[in-house]
């Protein structure tokens, strides 16, 4: 007798165990269909990888990373300048104009200020920035204004 009731109650349970598994899907779907959105600053752990559009902008030893380094990042969506860390990652369309001393950046001797090329057809930048695909270099100068290097370029948008 206890056979056939558990027989019998086999394919209520089966079905209740396909319906559990569906919404499970439906919500991990829905879930990694719409990410959440990070925005302004904020701080991660040195061995995480910096989001594409972000910039390091300060960096700290730190207990709750495991003895390494935090990060502040920044999106850099509002922005048109800021000083970021010189390991951080540098967007395309933006470039270094001047590099110092860091107080800011544990673990590294200098900082660079970026600025995003919108409206500029000219600009000087430090000799080691990325020079945006179409832009070229016009000029070559010593440099005062880039700390650990000798020369500063202008670029102009071609």
């Amino acid at each position: 007798m206890a056979v056939k009731t558990l027989r019998s109650h086999i394919p209520h349970l089966v079905t209740a165990m396909l319906l559990l598994l569906g919404m499970m899907t439906a919500a991990t779907t829905q879930a990694q269909a719409a990410p959440q959105r990070l925005a302004g600053s904020m701080t991660i752990c040195s061995y995480s990888p910096v989001p594409p559009g972000w910039v390091v902008t300060r960096s700290a030893p730190s207990g709750s990373c495991g003895g390494r380094y935090e990060y502040t990042i920044t999106e850099l969506t509002t922005e048109a300048s800021v000083v970021v860390c010189s390991f951080s990652p540098i967007p395309p369309g933006w470039v270094v104009t001047r590099s110092a001393p860091s107080n800011r950046c544990a673990g590294v001797a200098y900082e660079y200020t970026i600025i995003q090329l919108t409206t500029q057809t000219s600009v000087v930048v430090c000799s080691f920035s990325p020079v945006p695909p179409g832009w070229v270099v016009t000029r070559s100068a010593p440099s005062n204004r880039c700390a650990g290097v000798a020369y500063e370029y202008t670029i102009t948008k071609a």
